[in-house]
């Protein structure tokens, strides 16, 4: 197995465990709030990180510091910013507006986000056939998004802002997840220091929950929104914290790993088939129905996919066959 397919596969992987993470997340979500989820399951990621590094990683605690060059730190410290505070405010924001179903739709802005950004500050540049590859599996997340039952989701909660406010913020957390991915990449790039994975992604989590933190302490909310409200539901500290392992360090130390080994817009386009994953975990463990345009939209987002993973072998069939 060549490098780039290795990625492909730690992508796909990173995916898997990211969308199976959803069902404890969202009930937790449901019980804390996503303000108190979130700065929960950040302590808890830099703990676990800061053990896995030291122990496996082989690192001292100056090591995760003084190790990685400025440079690697400002660039991945500041993709975990983007991916974990400043997209999820504006996704988690748009999605209180609009509703989980039409604020996930932004979502498929990534790939395209990650492909313009990869270009312009990783000289990556992908094929025709892969672009069509990218706009195939995005055509058919959106299909499917729009596909469900129109009573399943709820309608704009204008209490919260506008609908204009809703798109907006849509479209800038799409915007940020596609972004973080690339800086990422930039900071494995700077050949000064080997930055590993689990490195990486420890740095990611280590700027998002300072910052993370800074802001809510600034407001004079943590006891109020996170410290409370954890100690009030410590029934399901044990799944978040479980869901948190699972979901959120093994996903993002493969995302990490994947995108040293393939193109970055390639990593994003499978990350962003979640909903598709997500839905036929839902039949099997909630037994929500299954319609027959759902999974044709799968099939037709999934099929993307695989055009852009095999573009080359594809072009060079096309070009074979036309001459």
């Amino acid at each position: 197995m060549n490098g780039a397919s290795l990625g492909y596969l730690l992508a796909f992987f990173g995916m898997f465990v990211s969308a199976l993470s959803n069902f404890p997340f969202t009930d937790a979500a449901r019980k804390w709030g996503s303000v108190a989820l979130n700065h929960y399951r950040l302590v808890v990621a830099l703990i676990v990180l800061t053990v896995l590094c030291i122990t496996i990683g082989k690192l001292s605690f100056a090591d995760l510091f003084a190790g990685p060059s400025l440079a690697q730190y400002l660039y991945v410290g500041a993709s975990g910013v983007l991916g974990l505070v400043v997209g999820d405010y504006f996704g988690f924001y748009a999605m209180a507006i609009l509703g989980a179903r039409v604020s996930s739709i932004f979502n498929t802005l990534a790939p395209i986000a990650t492909l313009s950004f990869a270009f312009l500050l990783l000289n990556e540049s992908i094929n025709f056939i892969g672009i069509i590859g990218i706009l195939l599996s995005i055509v058919g997340v959106i299909w499917f998004l729009m596909g469900g039952k129109a009573g399943k989701d709820s309608p704009p909660a204008l209490k919260h802002g506008t609908v204009r406010k809703g798109i907006l913020f849509g479209v800038l957390a799409g915007l940020c997840q596609g972004f973080h991915l690339v800086i990422s990449k930039k900071g494995f790039n700077d050949t000064s220091y080997v930055l590993s994975p689990l490195h990486a992604t420890w740095i990611r989590i280590f700027a998002a929950t300072v910052v993370y933190f800074a802001f809510t302490i600034s407001r004079g909310r943590l006891k109020n929104d996170v410290i409370t409200i954890v100690r009030n539901g410590q029934d399901i500290i044990g799944k978040v914290t479980l869901a948190t392992i699972w979901g959120l360090i093994l996903s993002i130390v493969l995302v990490m790993w994947s995108v040293t080994l393939c193109k970055a817009a390639v990593v994003q386009t499978i990350i962003s088939l979640v909903p598709i994953v997500v839905v036929p975990m839902s039949f099997v463990l909630y037994k929500e129905k299954l319609t027959f345009k759902t999974m044709l939209a799968a099939m037709v987002s999934v099929s993307g996919v695989f055009m852009l993973i095999w573009r080359e072998d594809i072009t060079q069939w096309v070009q074979l066959h036309l001459h």
